[in-house]
């Protein structure tokens, strides 16, 4: 609906009005010869305030035109307000009748729904026993299981550090033989049997060319020996293994100052020791 608005009126005859007026006055002063009398100011001020209050008056009609349509406005929309109360207040009414249906109809179904968690509580309950003893005798199964690998791992592990020693022992008996073919062979047989030996975790632990006895890695023959610190090793009586990164046994060294049993490897000397010893030679 489109919205009323107040009539405009038209200002240019009381535009024409005014400027007739102050004309009239400006033409008054100027046919007054001698004094300015009080007959002849008040004619002058009669033409001026007559143009002004010309001037005024339309805008002064507007104003009033608006004014009255705001009221009217204002009064149509207290009567729409106050129909729309009377709708609601039926509405209300309505609204009421129906809640109290409501009410009712939620009373049975807060009763029923009482009713089935009860029931799920209790089903709940059943099920978190269930799983509860699932849970465990899962975690008896793997617990067995897991025993059984332990025991496993542990059996084929003692018999792949029992072939390294005896294949250590095999080597160094061929070594005190002196005969350099069988030493390659025997060489060669242990690091075949230490590379497959490294594939499941197991690794050698030697010392190293021109390395220095370290008690976290190595061991004497006398345990209750105290060797000095940063001694020089220069000999391997037992070797020492890992597993996994878990040190399962040190190995056994020999120290400058100790006598090197037949048995023991002799240290690996560096290559330019080596290369040095074959030109005295």
């Amino acid at each position: 609906m489109s919205e009323s608005t107040a009539p405009k009126i038209q200002k240019w005859p009381f535009i024409v009005g005014d400027v007739a007026l102050l004309l009239t006055a400006f033409y008054l002063v100027s046919r007054i010869e001698g004094e300015f009398g009080l007959l002849e100011a008040f004619w002058c001020f009669a033409c001026v305030a007559g143009g002004a209050w010309i001037m005024v008056l339309p805008f002064l009609k507007e104003f009033q035109a608006k004014t009255d349509l705001t009221e009217a406005r204002e009064l149509a929309d207290s009567v729409e307000k106050i129909t729309s109360l009377e709708a609601l207040a039926k509405r209300v009414e309505s609204a009421t009748e129906q809640w109290l249906h409501v009410e009712d109809r939620a009373n049975e179904i807060n009763t029923t729904s009482k009713q089935i968690a009860d029931k799920i509580n209790a089903e709940a309950r059943e099920f978190t026993e269930f799983l509860q003893k699932a849970n465990d005798t899962e975690k008896n199964h793997l617990k067995l299981e897991v025993e059984k690998l332990g025991r496993s791992q542990n059996d084929w592990l003692q018999v792949v550090v029992t072939t390294l020693d005896h294949v250590f022992a095999l080597t160094q008996a061929g070594r005190q033989s002196g005969q350099e073919n069988l030493i390659k062979q025997l060489t060669a047989f242990q690091g075949a049997c230490r590379e497959v030996a490294r594939r499941v975790g197991v690794v050698v632990v030697e010392p190293q060319p021109n390395e220095t006895f370290d008690p976290e890695k190595y061991q004497l023959r006398d345990q209750d020996a105290e060797p000095e610190a940063g001694a020089n090793i220069i000999g391997l009586a037992a070797q020492g293994l890992s597993h996994q990164g878990r040190l399962l046994r040190k190995a056994v060294v020999v120290i400058e100052g100790e006598e090197v049993p037949q048995s023991a490897e002799a240290k690996p000397k560096s290559k330019a020791k080596t290369e040095a010893a074959k030109k005295k030679e």
